[in-house]
């Protein structure tokens, strides 16, 4: 059989090499991504029948209260959670560029300067093989004992990404970089309700607190009223025990109302990246929003929540690492070469006879791996199936919890109307109640049985103001609001 040289193959041979290496340079392997489609309703069950036009991206203006908006100002500044969420950002990023560089040739730069004694006992003779006598070996350790090595030069190395693997690894880490900035937003959209949250809870304690001293001080004068009525011999001591009782179970609920607005007060300053210790909030009212909702459709959550996004692009670098372990299969080709000086003395580094030089092409094809490539590629389908799986449920979990809040603002609106209803008549109860018992005409336990009933519906009603705003700023984190909302990746 006779073989060619390279240098006598035809010009068309050459031709279609070319071509085949062209082709094989922009062949990639693996799906292309595609966001799942989702059958959303045409609107919330619970919505509104008249929505209003606000910005959602600063939903916590609308309760027009400086202090809030001071505090969501400096959590987005000062907050440790969202800081670190940022960092990531840009580690990510970093770890996207790396990926990215090995698409590139990749070049080192190297210099050697050795100087290095040989034995004195090594010598040139001709040493003679006792195995075969008629070989002979000769060994020559010229030179002096003392000599010099210097080398400059670079390697450099280039990996041809014939099959896309080093492109898709690459397309992954891109993706991974975008999922991280919705991280971000997510932390963002968290710490701002947060935030509102925490600080409703405050003024929603701070006036049940007032309310509860107020309280303390109307069971006190109904303590001396009944003693003065004692003394005067109006009525029986029992009526003096029952009011120093009431009295004393009303000032037992005052110190878990102030330990729950100072832990609540740590929890903001947390938020806010301060210490706890002398955090001040000041005095103030629930701030009441005027319940504006966005006209805001189901489809517009793709959009607007950023844990749905991240999902998708989560999804997205799952499918390119289908991709990556495919391509596999197939051999990797890379140039590598060497340029440089070598001399052993060293004012010869750096004169043209001294180059040395290596080029050419390997190759690594994993042949046989026991199955690892299959598995890898089994493992990466399956990791894909799951990411689809959790961006559907991330839209699922996300129309329930708008859903949950729109149910929850509304009927702890309707509780608040019944609660300020309720509130009127047993003012007018506790004091007709009063009225009666001063005039003799019923016992104390009537007047106490009036002011629990009065003092209850207060503190219900309190509590209803907070937990209504509270449900309307969960509404606002359900819809992705704090955020501008910008186009889909």
């Amino acid at each position: 059989m006779r073989i060619h040289s390279a240098a006598h193959i035809h010009p068309l041979m050459h031709k279609a090499l070319f071509l085949l290496l062209v082709c094989l340079a922009g062949c990639t392997f693996g799906p292309d991504h595609e966001t799942p489609d989702m059958c959303l309703p045409c609107h919330f069950e619970e919505g509104p029948e008249k929505t209003s036009c606000m910005d959602l991206a600063i939903w916590w203006k609308q309760f027009e209260d400086p202090t809030l908006d001071a505090f969501i100002d400096e959590a987005l500044t000062c907050n440790y959670d969202l800081q670190i969420a940022l960092h990531k950002i840009e580690e990510v990023r970093g770890l996207y560029r790396i990926d990215r560089s090995k698409l590139y040739p990749q070049i080192e730069g190297n210099m050697v300067a050795i100087r290095a004694r040989r034995s004195k006992n090594l010598t040139s003779d001709i040493i003679e093989s006792t195995a075969a006598p008629t070989e002979i070996f000769a060994t020559d350790f010229s030179g002096p004992l003392i000599q010099n090595f210097f080398q400059i030069g670079f390697d450099a190395s280039w990996e041809l990404d014939f099959f896309g693997k080093l492109r898709k690894q690459a397309q992954a880490a891109y993706r991974d970089f975008e999922a991280s900035q919705e991280n971000a937003l997510n932390v963002q959209i968290s710490l701002l309700s947060d935030v509102a949250r925490s600080y409703i809870d405050i003024r929603s304690l701070q006036q049940q607190i007032d309310a509860k001293k107020s309280q303390i001080a109307r069971q006190r004068d109904l303590l001396d009223l009944a003693e003065t009525r004692y003394l005067a011999g109006l009525t029986s001591y029992l009526d003096v025990t029952r009011a120093k009782a009431g009295l004393d179970a009303q000032e037992s609920t005052l110190p878990p109302l102030e330990e729950d607005l100072k832990v609540t007060i740590h929890g903001l300053a947390i938020f806010l990246g301060k210490p706890p210790e002398n955090f001040c909030v000041g005095e103030g009212y629930i701030p009441i929003a005027a319940g504006r909702i966005p006209h805001d459709l189901p489809s517009d959550l793709l959009c607007r929540r950023p844990d749905i996004r991240q999902a998708e692009r989560e999804l997205a670098a799952a499918t390119s690492r289908i991709g990556v372990a495919i391509a596999e299969l197939f051999p990797s080709f890379s140039l590598t070469g060497s340029f440089g000086t070598q001399a052993n003395m060293l004012d010869q580094v750096f004169i043209w006879p001294s180059r040395f030089w290596t080029i050419g092409p390997t190759m690594v094809w994993n042949l046989f791996t026991g199955g690892r490539l299959i598995a890898q590629i089994k493992v990466a389908n399956e990791r894909q199936r799951q990411a689809i799986l959790a961006y559907e449920k991330s839209i699922i979990d996300a129309l329930k919890d708008v859903e949950d809040r729109l149910v929850g603002y509304f009927k702890e609106g309707q509780r608040l109307e019944s609660l300020e209803e309720q509130l009127s008549t047993n003012s007018l109860k506790r004091d007709l109640s009063f009225d009666q018992y001063i005039s003799g005409l019923i016992s104390l336990d009537d007047v106490l049985d009036a002011e629990k009933e009065l003092f209850q519906t207060q503190e219900d009603m309190l509590q209803s103001q907070g937990t209504q705003m509270i449900q309307l700023v969960g509404l606002y984190k359900a819809l992705g609001g704090g955020w501008e909302c910008l186009e889909s990746p």
